[in-house]
């Protein structure tokens, strides 16, 4: 209980979220956005899981919620990312998710305001510590003894003392107040996770890489901050009828029609609409004049990549099916060809280390609807290049 008081001190202290300093997002997809009329607000399409230019999130000043007013305050973009849901109720405030944080409405103090939720202090508290550990590559909090015996301004010293492990994601989070308030004490030590060296906070988590991460545009020496948001959607945190993408007038974009209920059966029904299977696993595309080799990973030192096929049940190619890759807390999307042909890069300089990728297929509204396929690089003189697919049930 003492830690819960000292890590509420931090929500305690959130009054002066304006002088808050923001570390820039990475690097963002441009897509098809613009203002809303009056000023109002923006509507932003960058994140509708591939649904086109009328599809997206409006962020806005409705109802005298100002998150509009409020995100371009706080940095925008930049400092935000783009808008992940629309509103939704938490623990009796409206929230709406972006990228990197969740922003939580606060009518009751003076003058109204948005902070920031502990995103990962309630991930704990839904217990998904070990999905955020195996997925995402963040360390679960500190045992509550770290604090035991400490006055609270004694115990957020000794939390603040844990950046010095690491000066680079220390010059990162920042220093005084604001830093404090916008990314919550660190509640992790700072610790190795193979490419990088990752510490978790309340609200954000900071990765020092230490080596190039081509497929994130990312240099060794470089810290990156996960995108919390993201990982609340994904992890259940943000409801899944507010990460529904929209359109301009607020109207939800059609959803997938949901299995049916089955009856018993011999045969179950799939719990995805697809699965992943081997190259070599029936119904085949590969091998031949195909672009697939029919193997499911060989070596490598030119290009490292993974690749494959989205299928109907039949082998026929299926265009258009958004392919997503996840890794250590950040992921890249891509659609496959006509031909049903998914690419994507993990690396071009052959490193010589431990790497998790992991892929499914996300639908219009950016549900999961696959299983998770997980790649595990180590060098590319062993397996440089992946192969699998995906087939529609």
């Amino acid at each position: 209980m003492r830690r819960r008081r000292v890590i509420a001190l931090v929500c305690a202290l959130a009054v002066v979220v304006a002088t808050i300093f923001m570390p820039e997002a990475g690097a963002q997809t441009p897509g098809a956005d613009y203002d809303l009329p009056g000023g109002s607000g923006h509507f932003y399409t960058e994140t509708n899981g591939g649904l086109g230019p009328n599809f997206g999130y409006r962020i806005t000043n409705e109802a005298g919620i100002g998150f509009w007013s409020e995100f371009q305050r706080l940095g925008g973009v930049n400092a935000l990312g783009y808008p992940a849901s629309k509103r939704f109720q938490l623990d009796g405030f409206i929230v709406q998710a972006t990228q990197k944080v969740l922003m939580q409405w606060r009518p009751d103090v003076s003058p109204p305001q948005v902070y920031f939720i502990n995103v990962f202090d309630k991930l704990h508290d839904m217990g998904r510590d070990s999905q955020l550990q195996a997925t995402f590559q963040i360390p679960p909090q500190l045992d509550p003894s770290f604090d035991a015996g400490k006055t609270p301004d004694q115990a957020q010293a000794g939390r603040l003392a844990l950046l010095n492990a690491d000066p680079a994601i220390a010059g990162r989070y920042g220093t005084g107040p604001s830093a404090t308030l916008y990314n919550g004490l660190p509640t992790s030590t700072v610790t190795s996770m193979g490419p990088f060296l990752v510490l978790r906070a309340q609200r954000v988590a900071f990765q020092h890489w230490t080596v190039d991460n081509p497929a994130a545009g990312i240099k060794a020496g470089s810290v990156s901050v996960v995108n919390g948001g993201d990982i609340a959607k994904q992890l259940g945190l943000v409801p899944g009828s507010a990460a529904i993408p929209e359109d301009v007038n607020g109207n939800p974009a059609a959803t997938p029609t949901p299995l049916a209920t089955a009856t018993p059966t011999a045969t179950p029904v799939p719990q995805y609409p697809y699965l992943s299977k081997s190259v070599n696993a029936p119904p085949t595309n590969c091998g031949g004049g195909n672009r697939v080799p029919c193997i499911d990973s060989g070596p490598n030192a030119g290009l490292q990549y993974v690749q494959g096929h989205v299928m109907d049940k039949n082998g026929n190619g299926i265009a258009g099916i958004t392919v997503r890759m996840s890794f250590y807390g950040n992921y890249a999307d891509t659609g496959s060809e006509g031909d049903g042909l998914f690419t994507h890069t993990l690396a071009s300089n052959c490193p010589s280390e431990n790497r998790v990728y992991q892929f499914y297929i996300i639908d219009g509204a950016g549900n999961r609807s696959s299983d998770i396929y997980t790649v595990n690089y180590s060098n590319c003189n062993t397996a440089g290049e992946f192969h699998f697919d995906f087939v529609r049930q």
